[in-house]
C-alpha cells in the first residue's frame, strides 16, 4: 500500500483485497496457535487476555520524506497510505493485535506464569533488531553509493530522472527497515527489557537516516567533529558480504574514527 499510494487503480484495489484476505487467513491460524501456547504456559483456561486493549498500531510515518545529503527533503521519499478497508471480521487487518507476549504486556505475563514466553520473544526481538540495523546500514550505504556514482554524474534530464528513481527505491528500503526496527524496539519495551538492553537499541530518529557522502572525502573541510549515528558503531554481524557500496560506508566510518582518534 505504501508503494501504490492513496489512489490505487481498480486492479490494484483487487490485489490489495486479495492480499488482505490471505493475511487474515494467516492471522486466524496464528491467533489459534498462540492461544494454545498461552493457555499451556499459564496453565489456565481464563481468556482474560482477550479483553486486553490492543496497543496503538505503529505506522512509522515520522520516517517519510527523510532529508537528503544536501539537507533538502526529497519528495521522492514521501509516501501516502491508503485507508485500510475493513475485513470480513469488521476489523482492519493491519490493526489486529496479535496474541504475542509484547501485546499482552509484561505485567500480565508475569502474573500468569508466562515468563518463558516473554524471554522467548525478547530473544527473537533482539535478532529482529539486529537484522533491521544490518539492513538499515546496507540501505544507507546503497543510497550513499547511488548519490555519488549515479545522481552527481548525471548530466541529462533522462539520467537525472532515472538516478532519482534509484534514490527513491533505496529510500523506501531504508524507511521500511527503520519502521521494522522501531516496532521491534517498542515490543521489547512492552516486554520489560532491561535498561542496558534499551541503551544498546536506542530510539531511531529521522536525523539518524540522513546521509552525508561528503564526509568520505578527506579533503573536505569541516568534517573533523562530525560523528556518525550510533548504530554505525554497533557490532552487528553479517556486514561483511554486502557489496561495493557498503565499502564506501565502511570507509566513512573508518575516516571519522581516525579523525576523532
Amino acid at each position: 500500500m505504501r508503494k501504490i499510494g492513496s489512489h490505487p487503480t481498480p486492479d490494484q484495489q483487487r490485489d490489495i483485497t486479495l492480499r488482505r484476505a490471505r493475511l487474515q487467513d494467516r492471522i486466524d491460524v496464528f491467533q489459534k496457535q498462540a492461544a494454545n501456547f498461552i493457555h499451556a504456559a499459564s496453565d489456565s483456561e481464563d481468556d482474560s487476555w482477550e479483553d486486553i486493549s490492543p496497543a496503538e498500531v505503529y505506522l512509522g510515518m515520522e520516517f517519510d520524506g527523510t532529508e537528503e545529503e544536501d539537507g533538502s527533503t526529497s519528495e521522492h521519499g514521501q509516501t501516502q497510505l491508503s485507508e485500510n478497508g475493513p475485513t470480513n471480521h469488521g476489523v482492519d487487518t493491519g490493526n489486529i493485535s496479535l496474541h504475542l507476549p509484547s501485546n499482552l504486556g509484561h505485567n500480565w505475563c508475569n502474573s500468569n506464569a508466562a515468563k518463558d514466553l516473554v524471554n522467548a520473544e525478547l530473544h527473537l526481538r533482539q535478532g529482529q533488531l539486529n537484522d533491521s540495523l544490518h539492513h538499515l546500514r546496507i540501505g544507507l550505504g546503497h543510497k550513499s553509493y547511488v548519490f555519488r556514482n549515479t545522481v552527481r554524474p548525471a548530466r541529462t534530464q533522462r539520467l537525472k530522472t532515472r538516478a532519482w528513481m534509484d534514490i527513491h527505491t533505496a529510500e523506501s528500503t531504508v524507511q521500511h527497515h527503520a519502521r521494522v526496527y522501531m516496532r521491534a524496539r517498542q515490543a521489547i519495551v512492552d516486554l520489560g527489557a532491561s535498561a542496558s538492553l534499551l541503551d544498546r537499541y536506542k530510539v531511531l530518529t529521522r536525523q539518524d537516516l540522513i546521509i552525508k557522502t561528503s564526509i568520505i572525502a578527506p579533503e573536505v573541510r569541516g568534517q573533523r567533529n562530525r560523528a556518525l549515528p550510533w548504530f554505525w558503531t554497533m557490532d552487528v554481524q553479517r556486514d561483511a558480504d554486502v557489496g561495493e557500496w557498503m565499502e564506501d560506508c565502511k570507509c566513512t566510518s573508518l575516516f571519522t574514527h581516525n579523525q576523532h582518534g
